[in-house]
């Protein structure tokens, strides 16, 4: 019995679902064409709307620059008269010898000799001219040769700790940065704004003063750095090394510091003067000092100004050149 109401029951059912199936795509169709309709009108609107606009906006710009009428030229006279007619003008040619037209001439003629070869070779020949026939550049007297820039003067700071009592075995010679650092039985030279070349002015007066130190301690070479002169530091840190080795003295190389305030730039060009002073020492066979590792991104060993040194990293800086002059066996 079930099985024969199934078998009843399947043509009903597949006819429904054709007719729901139909009814679907009227649906389809009836909205497909309403589809069509609207974009149609849309189409239409928009290019009534743009067309509208655009008017508005000629009319808009016409009202704000309108046209200016054209000028017309009145009569002389205040008499009103009547328009003329047109006519035709006809050109013609006269008949005869057409008149030729000339330029006015113009003077072509030299009003200065020329020179001879042998008054310019010989300038002792030649005539000295009136004065009111010289020129201004001539007469003008010629301005003395500038003088050549006065050399560097570097004032050395007053020490900050007293003189030992003893006679100092090293000089520490340097800008700002050693401005607080103090050495047993050496003596500081602290010279703010000192460059490379500075130093080296200074050197004969260091020996002259100091003539039982037998190693002199240099440290310098940040002001340099705002230059951006690679080539002229690298020269000057080399005709400083040899001045001091050619007084006989021991030459130790601070190697430069760090700054936190320093911009990408400025530290990228401490780092290629770091690594060119390791490689010119070791040629030189001259004491090195590595600084770069001890204060590299350590805050808390610089002033405020985030540039010189404060107590602790004068410390520090104090222990790295102690232990390089332990290391060469510097006398005590």
């Amino acid at each position: 019995m079930d099985t024969l109401d199934c078998s009843c029951r399947g043509p009903l059912l597949l006819h429904e679902a054709n007719m729901v199936i139909d009814s679907l795509k009227r649906d389809i169709r009836r909205l497909t064409n309403d589809l069509v309709r609207k974009d149609t009108l849309i189409s239409i609107y928009g290019s009534t709307l743009r067309a509208q606009a655009q008017s508005r906006i000629d009319m808009s710009f016409q009202a704000k620059f309108p046209e200016e009428p054209a000028s017309t030229s009145q009569p002389a006279c205040s008499t009103p008269q009547q328009s003329q007619p047109w006519t035709e003008v006809v050109a013609r040619r006269q008949r005869g010898v057409l008149r030729k037209f000339s330029p006015p001439p113009f003077n072509l003629s030299n009003r200065y000799s020329v020179l001879a070869d042998s008054n310019v070779a010989d300038p002792a020949h030649a005539i000295p001219l009136p004065p009111q026939h010289r020129s201004a550049e001539q007469s003008r007297p010629t301005a003395p040769p500038p003088k050549p820039p006065a050399p560097r003067r570097v004032a050395r700071e007053r020490p900050r700790h007293p003189p030992s009592s003893t006679r100092p075995v090293a000089v520490l010679v340097g800008s700002s940065m050693v401005r607080h650092v103090t050495l047993p039985r050496s003596e500081t030279w602290c010279l703010p704004g000192a460059r490379v070349e500075d130093v080296q002015t200074r050197v004969p007066e260091v020996v002259e003063q100091h003539p039982t130190a037998s190693t002199i301690v240099v440290h310098v070479g940040s002001n340099d750095i705002r230059l951006q002169q690679s080539e002229k530091l690298k020269s000057d840190f080399t005709s400083l090394i040899q001045t001091i080795l050619a007084t006989g003295k021991k030459c130790i190389v601070s190697g430069p510091i760090p700054s936190v305030c320093f911009s990408d730039m400025q530290f990228s060009r401490v780092r290629q003067l770091h690594a060119w002073l390791v490689g010119h020492c070791s040629r030189e066979r001259v004491p090195f000092v590595d600084n770069f590792g001890s204060f590299w991104r350590r805050r808390s060993l610089f002033a405020r100004d985030g540039r010189h040194l404060n107590r602790a990293g004068a410390s520090l800086l104090a222990s790295n050149l102690e232990l390089a002059l332990e290391a060469h066996h510097t006398p005590r």
